[in-house]
């Protein structure tokens, strides 16, 4: 049966912040005793400030949401057209994530809180992201499996309702969306590097050799994919020409191909042998890398198979967003003390 939504859910407005690495989102959502309503989203992102340096630069990820955050909950307000007054609750991602990009909203959201006594909650990440999957699948049954990729995690949960997570394995290096990212830093697509090597893997006429998969000594299940990027490095040092020839050429869209093959393979190998172990009803996806086509479609065919449910949010709420924290913020108790709390780069799931 799916989790059941406290009493006090039939009609609440949550005011959700993310801004734990590059995108500075936020959202207005309405609890309600069937799930949750998306009022407004909001979302800055960082692309063309990173873009030129492959990859997120802390510094100015953290300068620049100081000066996104007023606009943004400004925008997600005027959107879902209401006021702070009008506000129940207020949630944001305490953590884990890049710290000085975590403290923008984090405190933002707790002088609104106080200046307007509105009750307010820190939300782990990776709450936020399985919560995401509520806007579509409101009822899903428990226990569920819950693959949650991006280019910071790729980990496989076990849940019992919307607000716990129990680890099952998680990669032993790079996150899978990191191995999207380099390839498209070495094959220069540009950035971010996930759906422009999508876009190219669906272009490809054919697949290149496919990838190895990692073998471990010690026989614990888990992922890695420091290899994978291993991988498409010796590929382009065999052929040079590769790290120029483009977006169009047969060869660079059949190693895109190649790698998007590997990655969903890898990701959902697991999946099968952990539903039958748990007795798992349900399969999330969720994260940044759960956008991706072949995921998508791969994860599709596999829950078909093997009689789960699948619970893939739409790409926009499966990269970072407000509207995941406040969805996440709305079944989560307020905290009774929010000024002594702070931002955690490394927070832990209780």
């Amino acid at each position: 049966m799916g989790s059941s939504l406290p009493s006090y859910t039939i009609r609440m407005l949550v005011l959700g912040l993310e801004s734990s690495c590059d995108d500075c989102s936020a959202a207005v959502v309405e609890e309600t005793a069937s799930g949750p309503l998306l009022r407004s989203l909001v979302r800055e992102s960082q692309d063309a400030i990173h873009g030129p340096f492959g990859g997120v630069v802390p510094e100015l990820a953290a300068r620049e949401h100081l000066l996104q955050v007023r606009a943004v909950m400004g925008g997600a307000l005027a959107q879902a057209g209401v006021t702070p007054p009008e506000i129940d609750r207020i949630a944001v991602t305490r953590g884990p994530g890049l710290v000085g990009s975590l403290l923008a909203t984090f405190s933002a959201s707790k002088a609104v809180a106080w200046r307007h006594g509105i009750p307010w909650v820190g939300v782990h990440h990776l709450l936020g992201h399985l919560n995401a999957a509520r806007f579509a699948s409101p009822d899903l049954p428990f226990p569920a499996l819950v693959l949650l990729v991006s280019g910071g995690h790729t980990h496989l949960y076990l849940a019992k309702d919307w607000t716990s997570l129990q680890l099952l394995q998680k990669t032993r290096d790079d996150a899978a969306g990191e191995a999207f990212d380099k390839t498209a830093r070495m094959l220069n697509l540009g950035y971010p590097g996930g759906p422009l090597v999508d876009a190219c893997a669906q272009m490809a006429p054919r697949a290149a050799d496919p990838f190895t998969p990692p073998k471990f000594r010690d026989g614990k299940a888990s992922w890695s994919f420091s290899g994978l990027k291993t991988g498409v490095k010796l590929r382009v040092e065999r052929n040079p020409r590769l790290a120029l020839a483009g977006a169009t050429d047969p060869e660079v869209l059949g190693l895109c191909r190649s790698l998007q093959e590997a990655i969903s393979a890898w990701l959902l190998k697991p999946i099968p042998a952990l539903a039958q172990a748990h007795g798992a009803l349900s399969l999330v996806i969720s994260g940044g890398v759960a956008c991706n086509s072949r995921l998508r479609a791969e994860a599709t065919a596999l829950a078909a198979r093997e009689g789960l449910i699948l619970a893939l949010p739409e790409p926009r709420l499966c990269t970072d967003n407000g509207a995941m924290i406040a969805a996440a913020g709305a079944l989560l108790p307020p905290d009774g003390d929010p000024w002594s709390q702070n931002a955690d780069a490394d927070l832990k799931l209780a």
